[in-house]
């Protein structure tokens, strides 16, 4: 048995902030992202599951407000991309355990990222590459050995942030 046994397809738009996420774990897949004027919206199975509220120009970035699960909350978006433990990594704390989860971007490939509870234990790792699936053209992929859910839709909105940021920062 693979360490990542579970799959999801980054597709639609090439865009972290605009794109759709499809796959299966235990259970079917799916999540929409959507960003109009000063909010991305992040849908799960069609219904709103955290909401980016973007600053525009306010201190900070804004906040996100999670209305998924149970966990109704809402936090400031820099709590979703604190420093990490290196340059190129970047920490939040999970509603899930109130852990501390850390995404590493790649030396060797700056577009691929890895999250870790720890830092010893990977639990997922997100590769950027176009291939076709038998639902169109992929992006690129998550691949994962959880099956909690909220701690699936916070590491999904957490890598996209990262990739959002790293996008512009070095663009």
């Amino acid at each position: 048995m693979s360490a990542f046994p579970y799959l999801v397809f980054f597709t639609g738009r090439d865009d972290p902030r605009d794109c759709m996420v499809i796959g299966e774990d235990e259970k079917h897949v799916f999540f929409e992202f959507e960003t109009t004027d000063m909010c991305t919206t992040i849908f799960s199975d069609r219904q709103p599951a955290v909401a980016l509220h973007w600053a525009g120009g306010h201190s900070g970035l804004g906040s996100a407000q999670f209305l998924t699960l149970g966990q109704s909350r809402e936090i400031p978006i820099e709590r979703l991309i604190m420093p990490g433990s290196s340059p190129n990594a970047r920490q939040f704390v999970s509603a899930t355990d109130d852990r501390m989860y850390e995404w590493r971007r790649s030396y060797e490939d700056p577009t691929s990222y890895e999250v870790r509870p720890n830092l010893n234990v990977q639990i997922a790792t997100f590769h950027k590459f176009d291939h076709s699936t038998p639902v169109g053209m992929s992006h690129g992929t998550l691949q994962y050995c959880f099956t909690n859910g909220l701690l699936l839709i916070e590491a999904l909105v957490t890598l996209n942030l990262n990739r959002w940021l790293d996008l512009n920062m070095t663009g």
